[in-house]
């Protein structure tokens, strides 16, 4: 076990680039509030001398991989406060510690809109993207889990949910063929953005499960959602 890895006072173990880039493909994000001056992955960053949490978020789609020491749940506290102000998107990486007060508090309960757990265990690197290694100079992967948390302002959340509500309307749909129409209109949406939005528009009556058929998109028997009548008359 590399204990760097757990270790409070090290900033140093860094999201893997590949890792970074797929996230960043689907949300474009524009702020790295946890960051170095060599481990930033974003043109507009906080530094530990800037301090990011007491720093504004809001506006921003935020990629955060926060130090994992004492103050974690703090980050977390402040991805889910920052991710109330209009317009605002955050993405945490984070160790899934579900047993932990801040998992309970800011993350369960529908506080993030997703909660995506990786299969298997991160790479972590330094600064210069060097993979991590244990004390006989062999690669290691991280010691933990791995989750990635979605917060969406309320404003955020809502346009989209509209725009799915809209689609199923006029025509039963499957998750991934609303993605591709609403991606097709220049949205940033895919499948993992809907299918959250549509679990939640069926607890809450306004989408339900139309059975099942094949998606034009990936040739797949799929779920096909519709809207309930009452959302459709008003």
């Amino acid at each position: 076990m590399n204990e760097a890895l757990l270790s409070s006072k090290n900033l140093s173990w860094c999201t893997p680039v590949e890792f970074f880039n797929e996230l960043d493909q689907e949300f474009h994000f524009d702020l790295d509030p946890a960051a170095t001056a060599k481990s930033a992955k974003c043109a507009r960053y906080f530094t530990p001398a800037d301090d990011g949490l007491k720093a504004d978020w809001g506006g921003c789609c935020v990629f955060c991989n926060p130090p994992y020491g004492r103050q974690i749940g703090d980050w977390v506290r402040k991805g889910y406060e920052e991710s109330q102000k209009q317009g605002t998107v955050v993405v945490m990486l984070i160790p899934a510690r579900t047993d932990t007060a801040y998992f309970h508090d800011y993350i369960f309960g529908g506080k993030a809109d997703e909660v995506r757990f990786l299969r298997g265990r991160l790479v972590f690197t330094d600064e210069d993207g060097s993979p991590a290694r244990d004390a006989k100079g062999h690669i290691c992967s991280a010691p933990f889990p791995s989750a990635v948390i979605v917060w969406r302002s309320p404003d955020m959340a809502q346009n989209l949910r509209d725009m799915v509500l809209d689609l199923i309307k006029s025509e039963p749909m499957t998750a991934n063929e609303i993605a591709a129409t609403l991606s097709g209109r220049g949205q940033q949406v895919n499948r993992s953005d809907v299918g959250p939005i549509l679990t939640k528009a069926q607890a809450a009556g306004k989408a339900r499960n139309a059975g099942k058929r094949t998606c034009s998109v990936t040739g797949r028997s799929a779920i096909v959602w519709t809207a309930e009548s009452e959302e459709i008359h008003g």
